[in-house]
Order: structure tokens, then C-alpha cells, then sequence
């Protein structure tokens, strides 16, 4: 059984607004209902407006529980199903079904071919929804400040959408803690770090080093612009300035 986070569906863009409307309209109606679209666009905040009070699984977890008569579907009248895209028997699952309404959800590339969804309703990814993405960046950015104790706005933080919400969350917890992070804090992570490789024994000396001086030498880079810059600042000699460059390139190619 799954617990969903977000209380409401965002819908201030207007393909939103327009997938809202059908939700809420759809809800009062005896039919199945698919809501598609990518990973983290609202897929299942999106199902919780029109069954807010309904059980809710993933789709293999409830088809293994059917299967092994674990589960009397029965006793359900609505169900909320997430991922049926990964239905191991999608026919027999569904027939098992028959008398219960289904709201699920699946990736924009799930077929309906045994007609079992008379509603279907589109969720765009948070690039084409500009608003959207706004305000849900709003949310994740005072999120994240109360959890560390910070401040910081939309010019700290650098954020990811590849995966929409989900990767967009992700970045901005991510951002605001590089930000606010101590001196003496990252030191306990780097310590941590060092312990765990060490009792393995993966790495000598030489590469753990390169831990420190490869962000070292891409944040130099990134502020000086210039080796002579990069060298006066750092306090080091151009020639040993060089060949660290040199030795980190296949490392990583952004120094």
C-alpha cells in the first residue's frame, strides 16, 4: 500500500488546468480512469483529486497479492493502481478486475489495447508547464530552507528537471545543502568517506586525493578563467598548476 506526499495536484499552467478539470469532472462518474505521462509529473497526486479516500497500490504488488490469494478484491469497490505498465498478465489482471472501479497511472508509451480505460487523461512533462514548475520550485526551495536552516532563493539553487518533479526535488534539496553546508560538516563527510573506502581498501592516497583537488581545480577554473589567474590565487606553481590540469582531463573533462 502507498502513502502519497503532496496533498494537492499543482495546476496553474493551462494543460494542467485543463487535466484538473477532467479529474474532478470524472470523479462522480462509475468508469476507469488512465492518467499518463513521464516519471514525476503528478501522475498520482492527479488520482488522489478524483478517489481521495482509496486504497492504492503498485500495479506488480497487487497483481502478485491476486495472484497468490493474498488480497479478496472483493472487498474493494475503488482502487487506486500505480505503474500498470509493469503488469506481468494485463488481460487476466484487469478481468479479475471487472468489478471494481480502476484509476491508474502509466507511462505515456501504455497501450490500452483491451479498452479498459474509458477516460484517459494526458499529463505534460514540468518543461511545458512553465507555471507549474514555478510554483512547485517555490514549495521544494522553503522545503528544503526549513529542513537545513537557510535562506537561499531561486538564484541559489540549480535545478534539474529531467525527471520533472522527482529529479527537481532531488536538485533543490541537493543545491540548498552545498549551500549551507560547514566547513566543519563537510569535513565529517569527507571523514565518513574516507573510513568506509580505507576498512575496503579501494584507494591509495593518490586517489583519494583527487577528491579534494578535482572540485578544487573546477571551481578554480570556473572563478579565475585563466591558469595564470587559477595559479596566483591557489598560491601554486604554474608548471604543478599544469600538470594537475593534464593529469585530471580524462578524469573529467569539465576542468
Amino acid at each position: 500500500m502507498i502513502k502519497l506526499d503532496m496533498k494537492n495536484f499543482i495546476a496553474l499552467s493551462e494543460s494542467s488546468k485543463k487535466a484538473l478539470h477532467v479529474a474532478k469532472m470524472s470523479a462522480g462518474l462509475p468508469v476507469n480512469i488512465l492518467i499518463y505521462g513521464e516519471v514525476g509529473v503528478g501522475k498520482k497526486t492527479l488520482a488522489k483529486e478524483i478517489l481521495q479516500n482509496c486504497e492504492s497500490f503498485e500495479a506488480l504488488e497487487i497483481e502478485k497479492l491476486i495472484l497468490n490469494k493474498q488480497l479478496d478484491i472483493h472487498s474493494f469497490k475503488s482502487l487506486m493502481i500505480f505503474n500498470i505498465d509493469s503488469l506481468i498478465n494485463k488481460k487476466q489482471f484487469f478481468q479479475k478486475l471487472k468489478t471494481v472501479r480502476v484509476i491508474a497511472t502509466a507511462s505515456p508509451n501504455y497501450r490500452d489495447d483491451l479498452n479498459t480505460f474509458p477516460i484517459q487523461i494526458k499529463l505534460e512533462s514540468l518543461s511545458k508547464r512553465k507555471e507549474d514548475l514555478e510554483e512547485l520550485t517555490s514549495i521544494y526551495i522553503n522545503e528544503a530552507n526549513k529542513v537545513y536552516f537557510s535562506n537561499k532563493n531561486v538564484a541559489d539553487v540549480k535545478i534539474d528537471i529531467s525527471k520533472n518533479g522527482v529529479s527537481l526535488k532531488q536538485s533543490i534539496y541537493k543545491s540548498i545543502l552545498l549551500n549551507s553546508i560547514s566547513k566543519d560538516e563537510l569535513m565529517d563527510i569527507l571523514y565518513t568517506y574516507f573510513i568506509n573506502d580505507l576498512k575496503n581498501k579501494k584507494n591509495s592516497y593518490k586517489d583519494l586525493l583527487e577528491i579534494f583537488e578535482i572540485p578544487l581545480l573546477r571551481a578554480s577554473k570556473e572563478t579565475y578563467k585563466s591558469q595564470v589567474q587559477m595559479a596566483n590565487h591557489l598560491d601554486i606553481n604554474r608548471m604543478t598548476l599544469r600538470k594537475k590540469l593534464s593529469s585530471y582531463f580524462e578524469v573529467d573533462k569539465n576542468v
